[in-house]
């Protein structure tokens, strides 16, 4: 019995011996001391080239134990030229003392001029490389190249990315008039025949070489910032224009990505009151007329008055019915105006191509190969029902009354 114990175990032993012996290990490990952390890349087109540029962390700078040394909390690096991407980035090295970690990337800011030749080649390329996860957000340098705003140092944010990422973010959440597009939301829209992409643009407001210096992070109004302003829209991977914010607010109601903004409406006697839209719901639907294709975009919103500037007495029925109205007309205007900017561009940047594709596969299959040409003539019929549920806890403006006086 005794001997049966020990040779079992024995065996155990020898098992786990042979088991440890296979394992690798993390046998691709970086050390923090190895790499650069990059968490912004940026794309240009210089000639018949392409140009690279990176936001590195200076690791130093933002370290809270080290408390800093008075330098950059990043660093741009620019010098790389390639006729792919792939190589460009490889070439990189020849700048950094050290490998480029592209895992923590936040955003990838593409020039205005690479955008309107095309963007299909960099996506593949960035697709392609396994160090890359897809939840970074692509951003297109209005009027600018991207090298200049990776370039730009932002107060509040030591990383100027974190500002970036978290701005599209707070301003597609409360304001609508952009949108967060990642890595495989692209993609997708591009191989879908019925949709054409949109990204959200970012301006420079101010100089750039006053935006890169340490200084512009010592004043109390930073001389140069970076703001988000409209959508750009592509057909297939071209960017062929912009929307205003207006429209790119259109564009949000249509796609039902608004979770709440602030819209302006006149008051009958002067002035204006503002609403804040609180809650939204979409609806695309797709529909075959006598052989032809027709959409129909229903939206319903809800919101509280959040502002009054006129002496208008929000505690009456007709009052209330009046402010619906004029609410449901201005989106409705809103969404209007977006459709029509974008049959200018003839980009179908809704899917409603989508849409014809689910509600008749046949008739799609005619329309699919010459669809950005049908676009421009498509019925598309809009119906808003909004309603407003609070007017704040005092009904009657107390203006009315000190205008009286």
């Amino acid at each position: 019995m005794i001997q049966a114990m020990l040779l079992r175990k024995l065996l155990l032993s020898a098992l786990l011996l042979l088991s440890s012996a296979t394992l690798t290990g993390c046998w691709n490990r970086k050390e923090l001391n190895e790499i650069s952390i990059a968490t912004a890349f940026g794309f240009d087109k210089y000639r018949n080239q392409y140009n690279v540029s990176v936001q590195l962390i200076n690791a130093s700078e933002i370290s809270a134990s080290k408390g800093g040394g008075g330098r950059v909390p990043v660093v741009t690096v620019q010098l790389s030229k390639g006729h792919t991407i792939f190589e460009s980035i490889r070439a990189m090295t020849t700048a950094t003392p050290r490998k480029i970690y592209s895992s923590h990337l936040r955003i990838l800011v593409i020039g205005e001029e690479l955008a309107r030749e095309g963007i299909a080649k960099v996506l593949d390329s960035l697709s392609r490389d396994h160090e890359l996860r897809t939840d970074f957000y692509i951003v297109i340098a209005k009027g600018a190249s991207a090298t200049d705003v990776l370039r730009i140092l932002t107060p509040l944010e030591k990383i100027p990315t974190d500002k970036l990422f978290s701005s599209l973010e707070a301003s597609e959440r409360n304001w609508g008039v952009t949108s967060t597009v990642d890595l495989h939301q692209l993609i997708f829209d591009l191989v879908d025949l019925g949709k054409d992409p949109v990204l959200p643009g970012v301006r420079i407001i101010g100089h750039i070489n006053q935006g890169e210096a340490k200084s512009n992070l010592d004043h109390v109004s930073p001389q140069t910032l970076l703001k988000y302003e409209s959508l750009a829209v592509f057909r297939k991977d071209k960017l062929v224009g912009w929307l205003s914010d207006k429209q790119s607010k259109g564009y949000n109601y249509i796609l039902g990505n608004i979770q709440s903004t602030i819209i302006r409406l006149p008051c009958p006697k002067g002035g204006d009151l503002a609403i804040e839209l609180i809650h939204a719901t979409h609806k695309i639907k797709g529909k075959i007329v006598n052989g032809h294709p027709e959409i129909q975009v229903t939206v319903r919103a809800e919101g509280n008055v959040g502002e009054v500037e006129c002496g208008m007495d929000l505690g009456t029925n007709e009052a209330m019915a009046l402010l619906e109205k004029e609410l449901s007309d201005s989106i409705k205007a809103t969404m209007a105006s977006s459709v029509m900017r974008a049959k200018a561009y003839k980009a179908d940047i809704f899917g409603f191509g989508s849409a014809i594709h689910r509600a008749d596969y046949r008739v799609w299959r005619r329309l699919e190969d010459h669809w950005e040409d049908e676009f421009v003539h498509l019925p598309v019929h809009l119906t808003v029902d909004a309603k407003i549920r609070r007017t704040g806890s005092v009904v009657q403006s107390f203006l009315e009354r000190m205008e009286e006086e």
